[in-house]
């Protein structure tokens, strides 16, 4: 009996200390995985890194650009200022102009100044503009034949289409289109001469029922920041 109590004892002992614990441990919710970056990133950033324009939210809004033809011809130099900060549809003034001179072609003197309002539709670097504005040529030669300077000038009113290409952050800046150009008057000091012409224009004007025009295409490159 003794004996008997002695190996319950000891089969006891073992198998408590045989014992395994089992630890249920609570499962762990999964990491959220949305991106803090969105979140933390300056909007000026973003913006550059998206490219794209967002309301509010700063973007390249100058331009210095040649453009052969358009408003100017034969070429211009021109400054470009995006006026408003929207995201799709934003508006701009342009101005620019040429200044030539041939002393050895009679001191020929040619000028032209322009200004013009543009409508630019795009979010990224594609965009489509549309503009109005007017243009003024000035034009003086040395005339042999009556041996004395010759002055004239021509104002006009312009319509242009582009395709362009012009990055939300600085950039090259590229455009392609066409100008349309109205003739508005003619001036001279010549008043024989300046009579005639505005008779011509004028006359187009009341046959047809519009002024003198011609379209020429127009191609820009320079730099937006």
């Amino acid at each position: 009996m003794k004996k008997l109590f002695t190996i319950i004892l000891v089969l006891g002992y073992i198998a408590a200390h045989a014992q395994t614990t089992i630890k249920i441990e609570p499962k762990k919710k999964p990491t959220p995985t949305t991106r803090v970056e969105a979140a933390t990133t300056p909007p000026q950033l973003r913006t550059i890194k998206g490219e794209q324009r967002i309301k509010g939210e700063k973007f390249s809004r100058n331009t210095i650009y040649l453009n052969l033809l358009g408003t100017s011809v034969p070429a211009s130099i021109n400054y470009e200022r995006i006026i408003t900060k929207n995201g799709l549809i934003n508006f701009g003034a342009k101005i620019g102009g040429f200044y030539f001179k041939f002393p050895e072609y009679n001191k020929l003197t040619l000028a032209n100044a322009s200004f013009e309002f543009n409508m630019l539709v795009g979010r990224k670097s594609h965009l489509f503009t549309m503009g109005f504005g007017w243009a003024g040529y000035y034009g003086q030669w040395y005339s042999n034949r009556q041996e004395e300077t010759r002055n004239y000038g021509i104002p006009t009113s312009t319509f242009s289409m582009h395709y362009r290409f012009q990055k939300p952050s600085h950039s090259v800046f590229f455009q392609v289109g066409f100008t349309s150009t109205t003739l508005l008057g003619f001036a001279s000091d010549d008043l024989v001469e300046m009579a005639i012409g505005n008779a011509v224009i004028y006359g187009m004007d009341l046959i047809f029922g519009e002024k003198p025009s011609f379209t020429v295409p127009s191609i820009g490159i320079g730099y937006s920041f």
